[in-house]
């Protein structure tokens, strides 16, 4: 098998099998404007638990708790309205079709973004893989892993569950269904040096897709 043929099928195959389990996070997370918005009931208990037994170890008495959780809603409350304050603002100054073009804007360049991530670290993979000199039997069975991985995510994301607790069974089986493909064509090494490229590339790439552009606030 060619090196260009390595290039068209063995990275995005380790790159399928190894973003698998964020891109089906990604289909199954919430939206919403705030991190809070759009949790679930039972995200919301868990989290109210943990904050209650961080209090129970740090012993903060009922009052302080109670102080805590009001002045936690004042600030929830302030921040609502200097949003809101804000966009009645860049209403005021921006047309209709400015807001419009400039959320076009934006989604472009995010869209680019994540190409210019994907690219780069497709790269990275790909030159990872020349260094292992896998045999062909390898790079045929990572092409099989790739095609296998994309209809498991297709699929995955097209089924109804009756929770969110049965999706994420459902991801997590799926989970280590991939890590177990994975495990049968690659060393441990091998699987550690690609989490590493894929760790370190995470790393490069926070702050982009994940929060707020900053300098500019208009559209927000």
């Amino acid at each position: 098998m060619t090196r260009s043929l390595t290039h068209t099928l063995l990275a995005p195959a380790l790159l399928a099998i190894a973003i698998a389990p964020l891109a089906l996070s990604a289909s199954a997370a919430p939206g919403g404007e705030g991190r809070q918005q759009g949790w679930s009931e039972e995200h919301r208990q868990q989290h109210e638990q943990r904050r209650q037994a961080l209090f129970e170890r740090a012993g903060i008495d009922d009052e302080t708790r109670q102080a805590l959780e009001e002045a936690r809603s004042e600030h929830r409350e302030a921040v609502r309205e200097l949003r809101e304050e804000h966009r009645q603002r860049m209403d005021e100054i921006l047309g209709e079709e400015q807001r419009e073009a400039l959320e076009a804007a934006r989604q472009e360049m995010r869209e680019e973004q994540r190409a210019e991530r994907r690219e780069a670290m497709q790269q990275r993979l790909t030159e990872l893989v020349d260094s292992w000199e896998l045999s062909d039997e390898e790079r045929e069975a990572l092409r099989e892993a790739r095609e296998a991985i994309y209809a498991d995510m297709q699929a995955l994301r097209e089924r109804d569950f009756d929770s969110r607790q049965e999706r994420r069974e459902a991801m997590r089986e799926l989970r280590e269904e991939h890590q177990e493909t994975l495990a049968e064509i690659l060393s441990d090494e091998q699987i550690a040096e690609m989490r590493s490229v894929l760790s370190r590339h995470g790393r490069q790439g926070k702050g982009g897709d994940g929060g707020k552009d900053k300098g500019d606030g208009a559209a927000d």
